[in-house]
């Protein structure tokens, strides 16, 4: 292997271990669903996140239980429709993005 790719795969592990440090999660899809939460100023359609981030509705239900298990992300339902439910950061899950976001930063650095 050559510098360049041992550095990139170093990179990449530490990313890996910073997210599971940070999150404990265990799948992509919920590093995904956290960034793109965490890019929105407003809770967002549970349904519309799923097609933001290209996951299929049953993997997506388990992903985001997971996390709101964990503290992460609140489910909220709806008033006027109940099967409708909208999903956003908790105070834990912006603070948790907000450090990984500076230990991301210098990550890619070094």
């Amino acid at each position: 292997m050559r510098s360049t790719e041992l550095l990139v795969l170093n990179r990449r592990l530490k990313l890996a271990a910073l997210e599971r440090r940070l999150f404990k999660i265990r799948h992509d899809y919920q590093l995904l669903m956290l960034l793109h939460l965490g890019s929105k100023v407003t809770p967002m359609n549970r349904s519309a996140l799923a097609k933001q981030i290209d996951c299929s509705e049953v993997s997506f239900r388990k992903y985001y239980n997971e996390l709101a298990d964990s503290g992460l992300i609140e489910i909220i339902q709806q008033i006027k429709d109940k099967r409708k439910k909208i999903v956003q950061l908790t105070a834990l899950g912006r603070k948790a993005l907000d450090a990984y976001e500076k230990e991301f930063k210098n990550i890619m650095a070094s």
